[in-house]
């Protein structure tokens, strides 16, 4: 087998009695490629090995394939570990990369799947029984490495089975002794041989590689939402091998909350608003799915929150009891009635929410000015001056804008900025180039901000550089950027979210990122950065919105996104029960 970076490039197989068989470089590096690459010196029969200029053109081309194919800032982070734990005088030994057990040394039953390690470490030193650990070590390289199909999670899972598995156990001792005997002989380790008593149990260790100090507490902040699983794990911080990126999102599909979310809406529409389903015009057929398969698929999953477009036309995506005055805002906003897909159609976005919880509230502008001095109850608020939708003040550089503006005056004749937020099943999104530009950049808008706001623990915007705080680091600075350029006497930025989306929202040893912006900034940030729920929102309503007509809005509001204990029951969505 002939590997580079992790890459089997040939494998050469010699039996007696039977052929040679070669296999080349896996052919997901070179099919539908966008940027042209492909092989076109080809190694398939042992004749072939023989033709030097096509061998030197197949690793030539493989090599390339690779390369291109995907980042090896992992394989460059094993590779250095493993350099920098070579010796039997540090804390730490590795001794093997990417190991895997020899499945014909366990029973069939025993067997485990795509079981494989970054990294096998032991630990030089006994622990407080006596006994030297072995650790199972998985490498990460930023945050965007530890989400999805190949995140931290997955790792624990895989991790936990080969520890709860004694014929797999006993596989990766033997071996251990086996690699360090071996090595150990071939001189390929430093010091003097340590007499190990390891323990029967391996133990997980993460090894993450960070860009930043943010980066690193994010780390912490991730292996601490681990509860109980998080403290039996052993953590080694190594400095990123490359340079800094923009953070990119990374969603494996449906997060509970929002699957939930997508029946709830789903059973608003079949049992509330009397609706028939609509056609989201991005959900596909997949080439290994019948005709059959994806209807079922569309009108069991993907589509069930959407309403028809001539529903939508209607405005039936907004409370009924204030269609008429969000016919007008839209018309003022937009120009006309928009057709906006995601706006007008789809029930599961947030983009119609500002629309529904806005208009009707500002229709009582003395009640609004009551209900956001209670929610700030740092702020004198006597009258709402003026509030728009998806108003961007561009004091900042950028197209950032905020949900809501709402701009008041205190009995001083001063004026106040709140630039709110709103969040339903959306969570964090990837940075984008002109931030991450803007970002490294000392004289931008961003740096600028920033270090002028006094709101900081730590000035330095790349410790935003993720999907978590790129959003609500940005809105908070566009509103203290206002306070800077003289455009407001006060500012608070106001995120809105449901409980039940718990990437904002903290429980228990879960802290969601609103707790973790909060911890970083100081006193003075602290004061313009407030967020809050929308079960506790609209109970602030309720207790200034008492005509008969917003109390239908209220209900509204509460029946359409807030999920309670209950049997839904729509067109594919059978007896469900959401609770959260």
């Amino acid at each position: 087998m002939i590997y580079c970076q992790k890459n089997l490039l040939l494998r050469i197989s010699h039996r007696k009695n039977t052929s040679d068989y070669i296999s080349m470089l896996n052919h997901r590096y070179y099919t539908n490629r966008k940027d042209g690459l492909k092989l076109t010196s080809l190694l398939q029969k042992p004749s072939d090995l023989q033709d030097l200029h096509k061998v030197r053109q197949y690793f030539e081309e493989a090599k390339a394939l690779c390369k291109n194919y995907k980042s090896h800032d992992e394989f460059i982070v094993q590779q250095e570990y493993k350099t920098e734990h070579c010796s039997f005088s540090g804390d730490y030994l590795a001794i093997d990369m990417e190991w895997a057990p020899d499945q014909a040394k366990i029973p069939m039953e025993q067997r485990l799947e795509k079981t494989k390690i970054d990294l096998l470490v032991v630990c030089n030193k006994p622990n407080n029984e006596g006994l030297h650990d072995i650790y199972l070590a998985e490498v990460k390289c930023g945050l965007g490495a530890v989400e999805g199909k190949s995140g931290i999670e997955d790792h624990l899972r895989m991790s936990q089975a080969v520890i709860n598995n004694a014929c797999v156990r006993q596989s990766l001792l033997q071996d251990v002794k086996s690699i360090i005997k071996q090595k150990t002989q071939l001189q390929l380790f430093e010091g003097t041989p340590v007499k190990y008593n390891f323990s029967d149990r391996p133990k997980m260790m993460f090894i993450l590689a960070y860009s930043s100090e943010h980066e690193k507490r994010s780390f912490d902040r991730i292996i601490k939402n681990l509860c109980h699983a998080g403290r039996d794990i052993k953590i080694e911080y190594v400095a990123s091998s490359t340079g800094m990126q923009p953070a990119k999102a990374s969603y494996g599909g449906d997060s509970e909350y929002r699957k939930a979310c997508r029946l709830h809406q789903a059973w608003f529409r079949e049992n509330i608003l009397k609706l028939k389903m609509g056609r989201n015009r991005s959900t596909r057929q997949g080439s290994n799915e019948t005709a059959e398969e994806f209807e079922h698929r569309r009108t069991t999953e993907t589509d069930i929150a959407i309403l028809t477009m001539e529903d939508a036309a209607r405005l039936m995506n907004f409370v009924p009891e204030y269609q008429e005055e969000i016919r007008n805002a839209l018309c003022e906003n937009r120009g006309s009635i928009p057709t906006d897909f995601g706006l007008m159609a789809n029930m599961l976005r947030s983009e119609h929410v500002p629309w529904n919880i806005f208009v009707p509230m500002m229709t009582d502008r003395a009640a609004a000015a009551k209900c956001f001095s209670e929610i700030l109850r740092n702020r004198d608020i006597k009258t709402i001056r003026n509030w728009k939708i998806e108003y961007a003040p561009n004091t900042i550089q950028d197209r950032t804008a905020f949900d809501v503006y709402v701009e008041y005056e205190t009995a001083k004749g001063e004026i106040g900025v709140i630039g709110i937020e709103v969040k339903y099943t959306e969570e964090g999104y990837s940075v984008g180039k002109k931030e991450f530009y803007m970002m490294q950049n000392p004289e931008s808008a961003y740096s600028i901000t920033t270090r002028n706001s006094g709101s900081f623990i730590n000035n330095d915007p790349l410790q935003f550089n993720t999907p978590d705080f790129i959003q609500v680091w940005r809105n908070h600075l566009l509103g203290l950027a206002m306070l800077q350029q003289g455009k407001a006497d006060y500012f608070d930025s106001l995120t809105m979210y449901p409980s039940g989306n718990t990437h904002f929202h903290s429980y228990d040893d879960h802290t969601g990122v609103i707790e973790a912006y909060e911890e970083l900034l100081t006193d003075k940030g602290k004061d313009t950065f407030h967020a809050i729920t929308y079960e506790d929102f609209f109970n602030v309503l309720r207790k200034y919105y008492k005509s008969p007509r917003s109390l239908s809005w209220l209900e509204y509001l509460e029946k359409r996104y807030i999920i309670i204990n209950k049997d839904t029951d729509c067109r594919g969505c059978d007896k469900v029960t959401t609770v959260l």
